[in-house]
């Protein structure tokens, strides 16, 4: 059980129990190569040690750089802020060091940050001059770390994590405070590490990091996503662990495991476990990766002092960024050096939410809420009626129903707004669905802003796609069991195999699908379009980082039925904005 997975051993055995190790395949060059010898200098008023050696409790040395403040005086006590990744710690933040193509576009013009950043991770030049110093680790068996790497961020990231944070806690030149950052993968580690309460751990800083690796990721919707995995394993591990061990193919594992279990549950997070400080900044662009968990978490924890910032931007432009680097050194300096309470900056006197609400692409505005979902939302349907249009009003034709094929074809529905109308949270789309034939049908979801002329409008998505729209959702039909235990506003569903309901040609189901979080604004004339279709979104690569759904169950046509289907929208009233 995923409950005794105490040592590296139950880890390893467990994970070998339920997915045999594969060979590691010839790395796909994505990194350039790292340095593994043992050094120190300085560089850019840095004192900088190179690969510093840390035992785990199963005797693998993992290898740490540490950036210090220079011309510290003796017996200095610092705060200790650190990143554990599987990317390489000295791989420098650079996008030219990611394959240009599709639209690439990561936003680093403009954003200054030191040679010494790492993939993913902050930048040590700035912890260093707030006088903090800053540790970054490569994950156990990647780059110049021991040990076998086995899988991507699982339960055994925690426990390395926990033996990292309690030796560095307890270095003579620390103040005993160690703070956490980083994302992607460095937030994920995060959640593993908090949920086992080291001692020394004070606070977590998720900048976007997903909390169950199954709904976020693999399998969103229940609709495998195993182009994402494979790269995972193909790219990223692979190349992190030069074929030093053999990895767990996570392509594979899509494939054997398309229901949650133990082996989705190693690689997902006890978030209500989490108690130390939490600040989570996760980008509403970023959905279809990491916002649903960001979100998920920070409702979870049980901590006594928790932020939520949910901004429009790229997230790896955002959290370099002036604007965001003052906030993240005001809270690690409220809870790993001492509360600040006079500075206007002060994190007493911050928001528990801080949100920006999007107009279009990177133009919108931010506002303070005490909590997300927002409490005065007003949950409000638009029934899908003929022609086209959402309504608020029921369409009480029994049989009316829209058509499309499933593998090339979409339906849309759109409403016009008279006045200034604001969505903000987790949308529903509640179907009545028929197929004409096979037994299952895969169901995506955009909701899009057109603008008074009827163009689209478009957003930021998946941290470095431009063309992206206000939200998305997935389903497959043979999972729509609902969770009865959904966390915050999400539509969320069980994934169990004792929960599958097959379909069978003609046989009328009813079907919800979340769509994930966002936070727009539409101006009087402005309209909101619902796009439903059988295949994925987008032209993109299917080699490319964005995760895609593969060729999917669909067959022949796809019939929704009008009557008792609706859009629910989380609007937010407009006398309080």
């Amino acid at each position: 059980m995923i409950s005794s997975v105490t040592t590296t051993q139950d880890h390893f055995a467990l994970m070998e129990q339920l997915c045999p190790f594969k060979p590691a395949r010839g790395p796909k060059q994505v990194f350039p190569a790292f340095d593994s010898s043992h050094r120190n200098f300085v560089d850019e008023g840095m004192q900088i040690e190179f690969n510093h050696a840390i035992q785990t409790r199963d005797g693998a040395d993992l290898a740490a750089d540490i950036y210090l403040p220079i011309g510290l005086s003796e017996g200095s006590k610092l705060p200790v802020v650190l990143a554990i990744t599987p990317y390489g710690k000295q791989n420098a933040f650079d996008a030219s060091k990611i394959p240009p193509s599709r639209n690439f576009d990561p936003g680093f013009d403009g954003v200054v940050f030191s040679k010494y950043t790492p993939f993913e991770a902050s930048d040590p030049a700035f912890w260093t001059k707030q006088g903090f110093a800053y540790v970054i680790v490569d994950a156990r068996g990647s780059y110049a770390s021991g040990g076998a790497r086995l899988t991507f961020v699982s339960k055994l990231d925690g426990l390395d994590a926990y033996d990292i944070i309690e030796y560095l806690g307890t270095r003579p030149w620390t103040n005993g405070h160690v703070g956490m950052i980083g994302s992607s993968a460095l937030g994920a580690i995060q959640w593993q590490a908090a949920s086992l309460r080291p001692p020394h751990l004070a606070a977590i800083m998720v900048q976007d990091g997903y909390t169950d690796l199954y709904r976020e990721l693999a399998y969103k919707g229940g609709v495998p996503h195993k182009n994402f995995m494979e790269l995972l394993t193909t790219s990223y591990m692979a190349h992190g662990n030069n074929e030093r061990s053999p990895v767990i193919d996570l392509g594979e594992a899509c494939e054997r495991y398309p229901f949650f279990n133990e082996f989705w549950e190693m690689h997902s997070s006890d978030t209500k476990s989490i108690t130390c400080a939490v600040y989570v900044i996760s980008s509403l662009a970023d959905n279809g990766i990491h916002t649903p968990g960001s979100i998920r978490g920070y409702l979870t924890v049980r901590s006594g002092l928790k932020f939520l910032e949910l901004h429009q931007y790229r997230k790896w432009e955002w959290q370099l960024t002036a604007e965001s680097l003052e906030r993240q050194a005001a809270f690690f300096n409220h809870v790993l050096i001492g509360p600040d309470r006079h500075s206007a900056g002060s994190v007493n006197f911050w928001p528990p939410v801080r949100l920006h609400i999007a107009e279009k692409h990177y133009a919108g505005s931010w506002r303070r809420e005490k909590e997300f979902p927002i409490a005065r939302t007003i949950r409000t349907r638009y029934y899908l009626g003929l022609e086209n249009q959402l309504s608020k009003a029921s369409s009480m034709m029994e049989n009316a129903s829209v058509t499309y094929d499933a593998k090339t074809r979409s339906v849309f529905w759109k409403t016009r707004f008279n006045s200034p109308t604001e969505i903000t949270g987790t949308s529903r789309l509640h179907i009545t669905l028929s197929i004409s034939s096979g037994s299952d049908a895969d169901i995506f979801v955009t909701l899009q802003k057109l603008d008074r002329d009827g163009n689209t409008v478009h957003f930021p998505y998946h941290t470095f796609i431009n063309d992206g729209h206000v939200a998305w959702g997935w389903l497959r039909a043979s999972k729509r069991k609902l969770d009865e235990h959904p966390v915050g506003d999400e539509v969320a569903h069980t994934f169990l195999e004792e929960d599958v309901q097959p379909l069978q040609p003609g046989q009328k189901i009813e079907v919800d699908i979340g769509i994930q979080p966002s936070a727009t604004l539409f101006r009087a004339g402005e309209a909101l379009k619902l796009v439903v279709q059988g295949r994925d979104f987008g032209n993109y690569d299917p080699a490319s980082e964005i995760p895609r759904a593969g060729s999917g169950c669909n067959e022949g046509q796809h019939k929704i039925f009008l009557e008792g289907s609706y859009l629910e929208l989380p609007v937010i009233p407009p006398m309080f904005r």
